[in-house]
């Protein structure tokens, strides 16, 4: 039968999806990614903000459009969260949670609520179909930090790390130029395992590819690690996440580190990687932010000089630590992101002047609009004209900042 497998929210949901896919195939069925016709449609939900479930459900209507007789399975966070908000609704027909998301491919044709238990142990289940160019490698699950905003342990579980072994086994099987290493928090890669960061980076200097990693917290920015990381094809770029420029806001927040810590490590990443971008996240408007609290925040987005901001208003999220404080006025969460979001492109087109005049590897993603695009190792943005084809990498000389990167030129 033909099964479509659509993916709300991470790169994390992505992978699995992939997996989804992987064996469906495998199992004799069509499947693919995206909402297209068929007769069953998978739905992987994201449960991260209210608007992200309500995205989930309505989801369902969609593919009922496309095929009125279908049947919907629903899995990921959203059913983990509250499986009862999807029994009611027309046309699903089975429900599963977070766990072990690949066992839905022998159960197309059940009927039930299956949300299980969160593990305590990683679940092997299998590579994941890719289609990109960038391919993503799970290697962690879980998450042990319980930031009063964060709804994420509680459907994901506890921190659960996959064996180097089945890492680099995945990872030799593609076909893309770059891999990026993904999970829930990879910051607490090995920690349950005995194995580490490092020992993964010496492990995959075997592998002829491209490796970046996903999101990291600033306490793992080690000597070590980034001695390991000059070993292998590494591209240097560190998605530090931040969500407060502010001690106070990030106490409240349950955050780990001050910002004095959080700029210790972007000090250590520069010396050994000069040219590195560093991206972040920050929340604004966080339960009591005031504005001096806000202000220090944009100062030090500018301190760090990041390479790109994910800026996000916050939203309560039932569940949480912080669900029941005192809420920032909205319109005033909504002034501080547009500011915050000035600050951003402002801080990407310094990124993208650092780079006028010097050649890079880029990685050629697709053609739009009568111009390749694709990215640097840093993780800029470049776009630029010339004879090659997706997944090839390209040497491209930068020209100036354009759009939401930098213009450039093939060179031989």
């Amino acid at each position: 039968m033909t099964v479509s497998v659509f993916t709300l929210g991470c790169k994390t949901n992505l992978y699995e999806s992939g997996q989804i896919i992987e064996q469906l195939n495998k199992a004799g069925h069509k499947a693919f990614n995206g909402l297209k016709q068929a007769d069953v449609f998978i739905l992987n939900t994201c449960a991260i903000t209210r608007e992200a479930e309500k995205k989930s459900r309505q989801a369902i209507a969609r593919a009922r459009k496309l095929n009125p007789e279908c049947r919907v399975i629903v899995t990921g966070c959203a059913s983990q969260k509250d499986s009862k908000q999807f029994a009611d609704i027309a046309n699903v027909t089975a429900i599963f949670g977070t766990d072990n998301k690949t066992r839905i491919v022998n159960e197309l044709n059940s009927n039930g609520v299956f949300v299980s238990a969160l593990p305590s142990v990683y679940a092997e289940d299998g590579f994941a179909a890719q289609e990109r160019t960038r391919a993503f490698v799970k290697i962690q699950d879980g998450c042990n930090n319980f930031c009063s905003y964060c709804i994420v342990p509680y459907l994901r579980g506890r921190s659960r790390s996959r064996k180097i072994a089945d890492i680099v086994a995945e990872v030799k099987t593609l076909v893309s130029s770059e891999v990026v290493l993904i999970g829930i928090d990879i910051s607490q890669f090995g920690r349950d395992t005995g194995e580490s960061l490092p020992q993964l980076f010496q492990a995959l200097s075997c592998c002829d590819i491209r490796i970046r990693l996903g999101s990291l917290e600033a306490s793992v920015v080690t000597d070590e690690l980034l001695s390991t990381l000059t070993q292998i094809n590494f591209c240097p770029h560190f998605h530090l996440s931040l969500q407060s420029g502010c001690d106070q806001t990030l106490k409240r927040m349950n955050r780990k580190y001050t910002t004095d810590e959080y700029f210790s490590a972007v000090n250590k990443i520069r010396k050994v990687f000069p040219n590195a971008g560093i991206t972040t996240d920050v929340i604004v408007g966080f339960c009591g932010e005031t504005e001096q609290e806000f202000a220090e925040t944009c100062n030090f987005v500018q301190k760090v000089g990041f390479a790109d901001i994910h800026v996000f208003p916050f939203s309560p999220r039932e569940g949480t630590v912080a669900y029941n404080w005192q809420d920032v006025d909205s319109q005033i969460k909504q002034f501080r992101a547009e500011k915050l979001g000035q600050i951003k492109q402002q801080l990407k087109t310094q990124f993208a002047n650092s780079f006028v005049g010097k050649t890079c590897s880029v990685l050629v993603e697709r053609k739009r609009n009568g111009y390749f695009e694709g990215y640097t190792k840093e993780y800029l943005r470049v776009y630029f004209k010339g004879d090659c084809k997706p997944n090839d990498i390209v040497n491209i000389k930068i020209a100036e900042p354009y759009l939401d990167g930098a213009l450039g030129t093939l060179t031989v």
